[in-house]
C-alpha cells in the first residue's frame, strides 16, 4: 500500500491498542507528595481516572485599558533572562515577549490566533514561487528614520539565512528584496504554504537594516540592543537583573500605544521566587505561571490569575533512540504507556490542560480541517493510552529491566519537577530505573540545540510552542531530517509526506499527508506530548487590558496593560 495516500492515512490512524485502565500504581505516586493528595480519593485497577479540578474559562483578552497613563510596571520575564533579543533567535518564551513589544512584525497575530495585516498591509501570491508584500507608509524607527521595503527584505533575508534557528527545512523561500519603496518580492523554489503563516511571528522582526550592519555581533545583546518601530524602545538591560523599556511615544499604530511609560523586565525563572514577587506585589504580572504553584496565587489578595487559549504542550522527546535500552522501539512505546496523562492534566496542572497521546497539541490542528486532526487524535488516545498491563508485557520481550535513563528537566521549574518524580515513579512499575537531572536555564536550553549537551542524555522533558496553529511547523522541526529538534529520527516515507504537504495550499487536501507524517513518526515512539497546557497569568487587579492567551508573545501585550480607570 501507498502510505502517502488517504486511504492508508485512515487505516494507519486506526490501529492500536483499545481502552484505558487506571491501576493503584497512580494512586501511590501521587499521595507520595502533599501537593498531589487531592488525587487520592480512592481507584484503583479498572478504576476512573481522578478528576478533582474543574476545567477553568479560558479568555483571550482582559478589558481594553483606560486612556489613563501608568508611570512604570514591573513584569516577570516568562522562562528567565533570554540569550538574545536578536529576531534570529525568537524561539523562547522570554526573548518572544521582548522583541513582540520592540519590533514590529510583518503581520499581526490577534489574540484569538487571526492573522492580520501589520507592517505589510497585504500580501498576494502572483504566482507559486512568488509572493509579493506591500508595505506600509509612515512607519517609523525610534531615530526617526522612514521603515522602508529595504528594512523589511533586509530583515526576512536574515531570518532565511543559514544563521536562523527558524530557518531550514521549515522554509522553501530563496530569496526577499527590495521590488519598490514599498513593496517587497519573496521568491521560492516552491510554494510553502506555512510562510505567510509565519510573519506574524518575532523571528520576522523587521529592524532598521543601515543601524544593524552597524552594530554587528552586539546587535540583539545587552550592549547593542536593538533598533526598531514598536511601542517601546530599548532602554538598558543589566544581565542577570532586569531588561528595561521605554515607551515610544511617536508610534504609528493608536491602537497598540503603550499606556505604561516605562517597563522593567525581572527574570524570574524559579517558581518560589515568582510566586513570592507576585504575592507581595514587587511585580504587577507575569505570564507562563507554573501551575504548581496555581494554589498558591488563588489566595492571594494582590491580584488575580487568567487562563486562556494556547498552542504548547509538555513534550517528552527521546534523545538517543540509538543507545540501550531506548535503542528497543518497544521500550520507548512502553514507557509512553507507563505515563497517566490525565492524572498529570488534572493533579500536577490543576486542571489548566488537557491530556495529549500525540505530538500535536490540538492548538495545530489547521483551521478548516479541525475535524480530520480530531479524528486521528481519538485513535492516538486509544493506542497511547495509560496502561501499566500492557506496558510490562512490552518490556517483557525485551531486556531493559533494571537499566537507569537519565532525565533532562530545567533546575527551578518546580512543574517539570513533579512530572518528572511522576515518570520516575510511574517507570519503576514497568522495571524502568529514571534519574532526574535537574539543569540550570541555559545549561538546559543547551541540551536542545546541542548535540554534545545531549551526551549519555536518555530523555528531555520540555514545554514547547508554535508560532502559528499549522501541523507542519511542529511536525517539521521533530522530523524532518537535519532540523533543529530532530533527535535521529529519518524516514523517507515521512520526508516525502511533508514535502508534499507543503506544497498544497486547501487545508483539507493537505491533511492526508500530515496525516501519513503524523503516522510514521509516532509510531517510531521518539516523541509525545503528555499535556497541552493552557496559557496561566497573574496580574495585579490595578490593571486591565491584558493579552491572556499565548498570542502574548507574538503581539505588543505589554502596550495594552495599564489602569481600569
Amino acid at each position: 500500500m501507498d502510505t502517502n495516500t488517504p486511504a492508508a492515512v485512515a487505516a494507519s490512524t486506526g490501529a492500536g491498542r483499545r481502552g484505558r485502565r487506571r491501576t493503584a500504581a497512580l494512586l501511590s505516586v501521587l499521595c507520595t507528595s502533599a501537593l498531589l493528595a487531592t488525587a487520592c480519593g480512592g481507584g484503583g485497577a479498572g478504576g476512573k481516572e481522578s478528576s478533582n479540578h474543574a476545567k477553568p474559562k479560558l479568555v483571550s483578552q482582559l478589558p481594553a485599558a483606560a486612556a489613563k497613563d501608568v508611570d512604570h510596571l514591573t513584569i516577570g520575564l516568562p522562562k528567565g533572562e533570554p540569550a538574545s533579543i536578536d529576531p534570529l533567535q525568537a524561539i523562547d518564551y522570554s526573548t518572544d515577549l521582548v522583541i513582540s513589544n520592540l519590533c514590529d512584525p510583518i503581520l499581526r497575530l490577534t489574540p484569538d490566533f487571526d492573522l492580520k495585516p501589520n507592517v505589510a498591509t497585504s500580501w498576494n501570491w502572483t504566482d507559486k514561487k512568488t509572493l509579493v508584500l506591500t508595505i506600509r507608509k509612515g512607519i517609523k524607527f525610534w531615530d526617526g528614520k522612514d521603515l522602508t521595503a529595504q528594512d523589511v527584505a533586509y530583515s526576512m533575508e536574515r531570518s532565511l539565512g543559514p544563521g536562523a534557528i527558524t530557518g531550514g527545512p521549515l522554509q522553501l523561500a530563496k530569496s526577499a528584496s527590495a521590488s519598490g519603496p514599498y513593496e517587497v518580492t519573496v521568491k521560492f523554489k516552491s510554494y510553502d504554504e506555512q510562510f505567510v503563516k509565519q510573519l506574524a511571528a518575532p523571528s520576522y522582526a523587521v529592524i532598521e537594516k543601515a543601524w544593524a550592519e552597524k552594530a554587528g555581533k552586539n546587535l540583539g545583546t545587552a550592549k547593542g540592543g536593538l533598533m526598531c518601530s514598536g511601542p517601546f524602545k530599548f532602554g538598558s538591560w543589566t544581565s542577570g537583573s532586569a531588561i528595561e523599556l521605554e515607551r515610544n511615544d511617536a508610534y504609528w499604530n493608536p491602537d497598540y500605544k503603550a499606556h505604561a511609560r516605562r517597563v522593567t523586565l525581572k527574570p524570574l525563572s524559579d517558581s518560589s521566587a515568582l510566586t513570592q514577587a507576585l504575592v507581595s506585589g514587587e511585580v504587577d504580572g507575569a505570564w507562563e505561571v507554573p501551575p504548581a504553584v496555581i494554589s498558591s496565587l488563588k489566595s492571594a489578595k494582590s491580584g488575580s490569575l487568567h487562563y486562556g487559549p494556547a498552542f504548547q504542550y509538555l513534550e517528552l522527546s527521546v534523545a538517543d533512540s540509538t543507545s540501550a535500552p531506548l535503542a528497543d522501539k518497544n521500550v520507548r512505546r512502553a514507557l509512553f504507556k507507563a505515563i497517566d496523562r490525565k492524572g498529570i492534566a488534572d493533579v500536577v496542572f490543576k486542571g489548566a490542560a488537557t491530556p495529549n497521546y500525540t505530538s500535536l497539541p490540538p492548538s495545530s490542528r489547521d483551521k478548516g480541517a479541525e475535524d480530520l486532526y480530531a479524528a486521528a487524535a481519538r485513535e492516538y488516545e486509544k493506542a497511547n493510552a495509560y496502561d501499566i498491563d500492557a506496558a510490562k508485557k512490552l518490556m517483557a520481550s525485551s531486556k531493559a529491566k533494571g537499566r537507569t535513563l537519565k532525565l533532562v528537566t530545567m533546575a527551578g521549574d518546580e512543574t517539570q519537577s513533579q512530572v518528572a518524580q511522576l515518570i520516575q515513579q510511574q517507570a519503576k512499575v514497568i522495571g524502568l530505573s529514571v534519574a532526574i537531572d535537574a539543569r540550570q536555564p541555559l545549561q538546559y536550553g543547551d541540551t536542545f540545540v546541542n548535540p554534545s549537551a545531549r551526551k549519555g542524555v536518555d530523555l528531555t522533558l520540555a514545554v514547547g510552542f508554535n508560532q502559528t496553529t499549522d501541523p507542519l511547523e511542529l511536525l517539521g522541526f521533530l522530523a524532518v531530517p537535519g532540523s533543529a529538534y530532530n533527535f535521529g529520527f529519518d524516514d523517507p516515507v515521512a520526508t516525502k509526506a511533508y514535502n508534499t504537504a507543503r506544497g498544497i495550499e486547501d487545508p483539507r487536501e493537505r491533511a492526508p499527508y500530515v496525516l501519513t507524517l503524523q503516522e510514521r513518526f509516532q509510531s517510531s515512539y521518539h516523541d509525545t506530548s503528555l499535556v497541552a497546557p493552557y496559557e496561566i497569568s497573574y496580574f495585579s487587579d490595578k490593571l486591565t487590558g491584558a493579552t491572556t492567551s499565548m498570542a502574548y508573545m507574538f503581539t505588543p501585550s505589554l502596550a495594552l496593560l495599564g489602569s481600569p480607570s
